[in-house]
């Protein structure tokens, strides 16, 4: 119900009834029209809706306004008054509207402020309600700005312009940077790791395994935009692609399949940066005390074998176990035997056949594989100098990883043997990120990877409180 503090006048029988006569009639004039449906009288109703809706809104949006204490939003001390009303416009999803809400000075904090506005959720200097901020969040990082813009209009009656959903998404994007940076403020502290770590509501559930699959995909920005034929003609070629580093974090126990066997998370958290492999390293050590790090009983980092993720698991999960992903691990000797052997041959296949064997049913599969590999740099008729350099390089990478491919005892224990969570995370972040003819910034792309990061991992009621009150009604 709407409070008896609002206006009364706004809400009574003569207004609502000039309303419905004025909707009867629209309805009655289109019911005569050749070839509607369904869909016409559900877009007309929505029409006569916001009509209804906006100077209710507007009405209650000055109640409470007017219902905020006088005083500074940092300190709590009272402000002194600069203006009784100072008007702003307001862009919500039934219509815009003026509002007029008080306006005072801070000695302690020396700024101004509209106490008004955080409680209604109005950000400075934008005209957006929460709803049409959250929309344009939401059509955001789904689709390309243009695309948005329609689907937004279709979708919600809003006309807003693909300028307006990118500032928006900017802006919003900003907010989740910095709830992102507060949790990793509490990472760095005693107080603030316990603080995390009882948000992860595991400490109740019994002993699991944290599962942490790491991974990295390119992004391409605008870096020195217009100056390419110039660096060219300096020997230079410039860079268009950069490493976005992600992760995804998991419970073993929250690993499953589908009734038709595909593979399924149940419930999973998610990293994705592009401000380089430091900050990645410490919005991951937060988002894995979020999911519960100091209550797992053990800790399982699955990674490609890229070195840098080995380096970044002994200095911030020191001792987790490791694993390098199986799919990887077999497009090295896929790759070696089409050198040895010639590609796509039935030599190569049938050399490649028992070694793939040996990592899937061998308890020391890798170590086989190893043996073998050396074996064949000893004893084997002459090599090129190409397979020669190809041999020595695989007895290198399984030589580095052999400790990390206990495939056999992971699919005993029901663990997975590859990093495909990761990936599939990072295709999923690519059909925003890499449509065709994208160009970003590193403040554009940041910006909405961490809106799409902070909406994975099912904090979005931080941004926008009225979303945790939708939830459970």
């Amino acid at each position: 119900m709407i409070s008896d503090t609002v206006n009364t006048d706004l809400i009574s029988t003569p207004w609502l009834l000039a309303w419905a006569q004025t909707a009867h009639a629209h309805l009655t004039a289109l019911l005569q029209t050749p070839r509607i449906n369904l869909g016409h009288l559900e877009e007309l109703l929505e029409t006569q809706a916001r009509a209804l809706m906006l100077p209710i809104l507007r009405a209650a949006a000055h109640v409470l306004a007017a219902q905020q204490p006088f005083q500074c939003p940092i300190c709590h001390e009272p402000l002194q008054a600069e203006a009784k009303e100072r008007l702003r416009g307001v862009d919500s999803v039934f219509g815009s509207f003026d509002l007029k809400r008080p306006y005072g000075w801070c000695p302690g904090c020396r700024s101004y402020w509209h106490p008004a506005d955080s409680a209604l959720g109005l950000q400075p200097q934008a005209p957006a309600s929460p709803r049409v901020q959250e929309i344009a969040a939401l059509m955001s990082v789904r689709s390309p700005y243009a695309l948005a813009a329609q689907d937004a209009k279709r979708l919600t009656g809003l006309s807003p312009s693909p300028s307006f959903l990118h500032r928006e998404a900017q802006r919003q994007g900003q907010r989740a940077i910095q709830v992102r940076q507060n949790d990793i403020a509490l990472s760095h502290t005693p107080h603030g790791v316990a603080e995390l770590s009882a948000r992860s509501a595991t400490a109740a559930l019994g002993p699991f395994t944290l599962i942490i699959e790491i991974d990295a995909w390119n992004i391409r920005e605008r870096d020195d935009w217009g100056k390419t034929r110039k660096l060219r003609r300096q020997g230079q070629e410039p860079e268009r692609w950069h490493w976005v580093y992600t992760a995804t974090l998991f419970r073993l126990d929250q690993r499953g399949k589908t009734q038709a066997g595909r593979p399924l998370i149940s419930q999973r958290g998610y990293v994705a940066t592009r401000e380089g492999l430091e900050a990645f390293t410490q919005q991951l050590y937060a988002e894995a005390l979020l999911r519960g790090l100091l209550h797992a009983q053990e800790v399982l980092i699955i990674a490609d074998g890229a070195i840098w993720i080995w380096h970044l698991a002994d200095e911030r999960f020191k001792g987790a176990r490791q694993r390098v992903d199986l799919f990887h691990v077999k497009e090295h000797l896929y790759e070696l035997a089409d050198i040895l052997h010639g590609k796509g041959t039935q030599e190569a296949r049938q050399w490649l056949q028992p070694l793939l064997g040996y990592l899937d049913r061998r308890k020391d599969g890798a170590l086989d594989v190893l043996h073998h590999l050396e074996d064949l740099r000893l004893n084997a008729q002459p090599l090129t100098l190409a397979q020669q350099k190809a041999l020595d390089t695989q007895v290198g990478y399984f030589t580095t990883h052999q400790g990390r491919m206990d495939y056999k005892e992971a699919r005993a224990a029901g663990e997975p043997v590859g990093s495909g969570a990761v990936e599939s995370t990072a295709r999923q972040y690519q059909c925003r990120f890499k449509c065709t003819g994208q160009y970003w910034t590193v403040a554009g792309d940041e910006a909405l990877l961490a809106l799409a990061t902070i909406r994975r991992n099912e904090r979005w009621h931080l941004l926008y409180p009225h979303a945790a009150a939708a939830k459970t009604t």
